[in-house]
């Protein structure tokens, strides 16, 4: 998940675009997007138990668990693990997910960063008394991997379901920029992944490596891949009625990506990072022919008027209750207010629908036991996602027709004061800016580098542009602190 931008940012950049799609008048539905949930901080899942309930298990960053019930947020935590999480960033509670027997079994599963920053995946019980909380002294580990280099992005972190009852879950691949390490092409690594385990055991390890995984018989290999070159997959979902596998994988410097694969097409899959961002070459070091990686059926660019840049991926729409929306997926861009809804043409492709002006901060979706979908903002807000019955008319976008020139842009990470800047180019000047274009501090450095450990100052909470600049080239990141 990249972190918070503002268009005045992107004004500093002068970004020059080049931008090429198509639009035609079409019937389409249009998403709304109607507040449910208020004064939820932090919320970064949305889940429900398929347990008969009709909960919605709502997962925030900062360490609880929250239960929305018959129409209340309950005041109570279903978990509450902040002592054990590393909420900073990209970090902290990320995912929970349910077995298809969890109204029988009673077991849950979490991901999220522990206090020494390893992806962790563990196992919970429900209490014996209240089926509103959970026990807090129940927890197992099934995996806990140490971040390599000491990253503290790409985190992955999303858990799910099959309809084969195996749990998956996504784990980006360690972090910084551009992945350093090739983890997410490396099937000796766990980053830039995404597992697949039999999660029916109940003594240690916990888990089983199920017998078809596509990777069991691979030397070195970590048996529990599933799937392999990926950046860093925060939001997926299956499609509950086929079981086609929908990906929204964030981009690195020019675009986002949304990937598909059919329950077939998807065990083994590679998805191309870092051989490939989008279906554009990035750093084609060691990599194999085209014909080897699968390609994103939708890549948008970095710009805040047709693209984003940071893809949130969603689910398709199974509900009841919006007819004229069965069938469609629906995702949006984190930083652009940007929604899109994807669907079959019936002849092997894909029609894709634009839709501006959604709200903003959209950091998750989420379905309930009926299939109705939900947005989570970082602002606070649980939207319920619907769609208008009358239709009109829509933009339909095609796909990697996109292009952005001249600057580069991806966020970096704070931690302990410091930022790790890792470049392509050189660069010899550093300035922090605010979000009003005010200069904070300048640093000149002794030398012409391309990595640095830059000490912040001060600073109040708050958006910040950081500048680099060689003898002939400017490049921007920006962060949180």
């Amino acid at each position: 998940m990249k972190k918070y931008l503002s268009f005045r940012l992107v004004l500093l950049m002068n970004i020059v675009l080049a931008i090429g799609c198509s639009s035609k008048t079409d019937a389409q539905p249009q998403l709304t997007f109607t507040p449910y949930i208020n004064n939820i901080s932090a919320a970064v899942d949305i889940k429900n138990a398929g347990d008969g309930s009709n909960r919605l298990f709502i997962v925030q960053q900062s360490g609880e668990i929250r239960i929305f019930k018959n129409g209340a947020l309950l005041s109570t935590p279903f978990l509450n693990m902040s002592n054990l999480v590393k909420y900073a960033s990209e970090q902290g509670l990320l995912s929970i997910a349910f077995p298809p027997n969890y109204k029988q079994a009673g077991y849950f599963f979490i991901y999220y960063n522990a206090r020494n920053e390893n992806v962790t995946l563990a196992r919970y019980k429900v209490s014996t008394s209240n089926p509103d909380v959970a026990d807090p002294s129940s927890g197992v580990i099934l995996f806990s991997y140490p971040k390599p280099g000491g990253f503290g992005n790409h985190n992955g972190g999303c858990l799910q379901f099959g309809k084969d009852g195996y749990l998956y879950s996504s784990i980006g691949d360690g972090g910084s920029g551009g992945d350093p390490f090739n983890n997410a092409q490396n099937l000796a690594s766990p980053f830039g992944k995404i597992h697949r385990l039999d999660v029916r055991k109940l003594t240690a390890p916990y888990y089983k490596v199920p017998a078809d995984n596509p990777f069991i018989n691979t030397a070195n290999a970590v048996k529990t891949i599933w799937a392999y070159g990926l950046r860093n997959t925060w939001r997926w979902s299956f499609d509950r009625q086929t079981g086609d596998v929908w990906l929204g994988d964030v981009g690195q410097d020019l675009w986002e990506e949304v990937d598909f694969s059919t329950p077939q097409q998807a065990g083994g899959a590679n998805y191309g990072w870092r051989c490939y961002e989008g279906n554009n070459t990035y750093n084609t070091d060691s990599c194999r022919g085209k014909r080897n990686y699968r390609f994103p059926i939708f890549s948008y660019p970095h710009n805040l008027d047709t693209g984003g840049l940071s893809v949130i991926g969603g689910y398709v729409y199974r509900g009841n209750a919006f007819p004229a929306l069965k069938g469609y997926y629906v995702c949006a861009d984190y930083l652009s207010s940007n929604a899109w809804k994807i669907i079959s043409n019936g002849s092997g492709g894909w029609n894709i629908y634009l839709q501006k002006n959604v709200p903003a901060s959209i950091v998750s979706f989420g379905e309930d036991e009926q299939g109705e979908l939900y947005a989570a903002s970082f602002n606070g807000t649980i939207y319920k996602v619907g769609a208008t019955a009358t239709a009109i008319k829509a933009n339909e976008q095609a796909g990697n027709t996109n292009a952005i020139k001249n600057n580069y842009i991806f966020p970096t990470v704070v931690t302990n004061g410091k930022i790790n800047i890792v470049m392509k180019d050189n660069f010899s000047r550093v300035r922090i800016l605010n979000v009003s274009g005010q200069q904070i501090m300048q640093q000149q450095l002794a030398a012409q580098v391309r990595t640095f450990t830059l000490s912040l100052p001060h600073l109040t909470a708050g958006m910040y542009l950081l500048e680099l600049a060689g003898k002939t080239t400017e490049k921007f990141k920006f962060f949180i602190q």
